[in-house]
């Protein structure tokens, strides 16, 4: 090799571990099969190692409805106890346009039980209709709780929302457990946004753009959204 050629190949080397290295913040690459199931509506769920035996759950779905109409559902974190699996109670204690602090309490199965978390969600609109929403924990009955949603257009007229957990119990328990169950979340949180974002299109709360507050009926399930996306 002459110098500059190995160079060349140590900083191609630097640059790929680097980005094998990142955390993944986007849909995974899928064959063609997942593909073709992703867009028949099956909800996809995968497991990535994390550290110190726990994994971090991903489940990726479709949703008939605008990125952005699937963002101001996703963080509606007050109605999260309306339609969540096992999500108690949620109480916003802090919002602004690019985040908020939300209390969330669950009733989680074994060996996680009645958890209550706060934790800080983080969101950003990047260019391509795409959204990313993250979020870590500040307190809480859980050893870590954290994670990602990233919601982008997937054909005309639909989304594809990409979701990231890892949940782990203050409590002894097999990592083997934790790691089932924490899969099983992240697919029931996207069936249970995707339900919702059907449910309030069927009944005419939500629309492709979002309805002046003075305007919203207020037994609307969206009253208290936060603002406009496009205001971030």
């Amino acid at each position: 090799f002459q110098p500059n050629m190995v160079f060349r190949s140590l900083v191609g080397c630097a640059l790929l571990a680097c980005a094998l290295a990142t955390p993944a913040a986007a849909r995974p690459t899928l064959d063609a099969n997942r593909l073709d199931e992703l867009g028949h509506y099956q909800v996809l769920t995968f497991a990535d190692p994390f550290k110190d035996g726990i994994e971090r759950g991903k489940a990726i779905g479709v949703i008939d409805a605008t990125p952005e109409e699937v963002f101001r559902v996703a963080t509606d974190y007050a109605k999260y106890r309306d339609f969540m699996p096992r999500v108690t109670r949620s109480t916003v204690k802090e919002a602004a346009r690019d985040h908020a602090l939300v209390e969330l309490q669950a009733e989680l199965r074994w060996p996680a039980g009645s958890s209550t978390v706060t934790a800080r969600y983080t969101h950003e609109k990047l260019p391509g209709d795409i959204f990313r929403v993250r979020f870590g924990m500040v307190d809480g009955s859980l050893k870590q709780y954290l994670g990602s949603l990233y919601i982008e257009p997937f054909a005309k007229g639909k989304t594809a929302v990409t979701y990231e957990l890892v949940a782990e119990p203050d409590t002894l328990a097999p990592k083997s457990a934790i790691n089932r169950g924490i899969k099983r979340s992240t697919g029931n949180f996207v069936n249970a946004l995707r339900q919702r974002v059907n449910d309030l299109h069927r009944l005419g709360y939500l629309h492709p753009e979002p309805l002046a507050p003075q305007k919203l009926d207020a037994h609307s399930p969206l009253v208290g959204a936060p603002p406009s996306p496009s205001d971030i």
